[in-house]
């Protein structure tokens, strides 16, 4: 659980922090880790780790899903990484260290709801148009789709040798002749990723609603729109305290019954050989 240490060291960060509401989302930087972190805690997620370490890794309450946070001194280099499931069905996700925590909560959040009785068909791409992206496919079916400020590029390459490839998200500060410039972050999809954690991912990133960053923490993308500075505490801290709630509801009331070990089979005597 949060407890209320970590819950007022929050709060008095942000208690006269300065900062502005800014969109697109995908363009705003990092934010706090602790967006997400702090909602998988709330609704029971287990951190078997070291607490003196910078690595975090949280395990949800079935053990089906598990999240590493791994900060590195390279911002591309991935920084969250989700793995979820056994066998051949199993599946991951990885994000780099720009990548706006919204985004990445995006996906997370959905790990917390039920999975879907029925298979969701994948609606990554539908999503994107729908929200204004623009949608090109290439001679071997591979798909592109491009954001409307051409900043943000979603992609699925198809190999001639190894078929369909999963989703790659590429987001720069703007896009040259020659492809992005100004690296900001990128995120990867598995093909295994299910239908529904995919529109998950989509929602989040094409989402218009702005979101509140510090000061000094605004990029300097020429495609960010920056809002009026105010004191983001004022909305930060009590957005917190909501979405800890809601991730709270999703708290199992019950541990998860482990599974039992198969018995032994017994052990049979073997005959006694004469002399």
């Amino acid at each position: 659980m949060i407890t209320w240490r970590q819950l007022d060291a929050f709060a008095n960060e942000y208690a006269n922090k300065l900062g502005s509401p800014v969109s697109p989302r995908y363009l705003a930087g990092p934010g706090d880790p602790r967006h997400v972190t702090h909602a998988l805690c709330a609704a029971g997620w287990s951190t078997p780790c070291d607490p003196l370490h910078p690595d975090i890794r949280m395990q949800s309450p079935d053990q089906q899903h598990e999240l590493v946070f791994k900060p590195s001194a390279q911002y591309t280099r991935n920084w969250w990484t989700v793995h979820s499931g056994f066998g051949p069905s199993n599946w991951y996700a990885a994000f780099s260290g720009s990548t706006p925590v919204e985004i990445v909560a995006g996906l997370t959040d959905t790990l917390l709801l039920p999975e879907p009785e029925e298979t969701v068909r994948e609606n990554f791409t539908a999503i994107l148009i729908g929200r204004g992206w623009e949608h090109t496919t290439d001679e071997l079916g591979g798909h592109q789709i491009m954001s409307p400020d051409r900043t943000a590029m979603v992609e699925q390459r198809i190999s001639p040798s190894m078929g369909r490839c999963g989703w790659e998200i590429e987001v720069a500060r703007h896009r040259g002749p020659y492809g992005p410039e100004g690296l900001l972050w990128r995120g990867s999809l598995d093909i295994r990723t299910p239908g529904h954690v995919l529109g998950a991912v989509a929602t989040a990133l094409s989402d218009p609603a702005p979101v509140p960053r510090p000061r000094f923490a605004i990029d300097e993308s020429p495609h960010l729109t920056v809002g009026r500075e105010i004191v983001i505490g004022e909305q930060v801290v009590p957005a917190h305290q909501q979405r800890l709630a809601e991730a709270r509801r999703h708290r199992p009331t019950t541990p998860p019954v482990a599974a039992k070990p198969a018995p032994n089979p017994p052990v049979v005597a073997s005959p006694a050989r004469g002399r």
